[in-house]
């Protein structure tokens, strides 16, 4: 077959072949950046590895109030996680996985970094892109992991205060407030 004039079949080979090459080691140095870790309680994980535990940490800082309470999100999840099955367990770690991966954020045009290492801000940025995508795992994934720090940060007693929550009433004062609504079973039974 002749030669175009320039370029050759075997220059574009080679040149396609080069181009494979440096996408696929670009994508190897994204894969294999490192996740952010932070201190791992004393008491330890029982269900999160430390890199998922960073994570969720990361995730509960951007979608709960500014934590001076002591309250661990992700500790709490952790323990949590021991009550669920198996399946639970590994979908809430793979949901992890993809927030942080930098090759999953790169597809997207959003970062090349994982999760973990952005700043605050760009964090933000990341879970709005989840929470807005239209990719339904991407928002099934913001959804699920918003709601469960959210649910663990508030389910908290330490935080009712400033959510302006008393706690839940005392089953004494239910009694004495429903008491004219109130079935007596013993003297329904009487009449049997």
């Amino acid at each position: 077959m002749p030669e175009t004039k320039g370029f050759s079949r075997r220059a574009f080979l080679r040149s396609g072949l080069i181009s494979v090459a440096v996408l696929g080691l670009s994508g190897l140095g994204l894969a294999l950046q490192r996740t952010k870790l932070i201190a791992v309680p004393n008491d330890g994980l029982l269900v999160l590895t430390p890199e998922q535990y960073a994570i969720l940490a990361a995730v509960a800082a951007r979608t709960c109030p500014p934590n001076e309470l002591g309250i661990d999100v992700a500790l709490s999840a952790d323990r949590l996680l021991t009550l669920v099955d198996d399946d639970v367990k590994a979908g809430v770690g793979l949901a992890l996985n993809v927030l942080e991966s930098s090759v999953v954020g790169a597809l997207f045009g959003e970062r090349t970094a994982p999760f973990t290492q952005l700043s605050g801000g760009d964090q933000d940025r990341v879970l709005m892109a989840f929470a807005t995508s239209k990719v339904a795992l991407r928002r099934t994934i913001y959804r699920s992991l918003s709601g469960l720090t959210g649910t663990l940060y508030y389910g908290d007693p330490r935080a009712w205060p400033s959510a302006g929550y008393p706690g839940p009433p005392s089953p004494a004062g239910l009694r004495a407030a429903y008491a004219h609504q109130l079935v007596d079973y013993q003297a329904l039974r009487a009449k049997v």
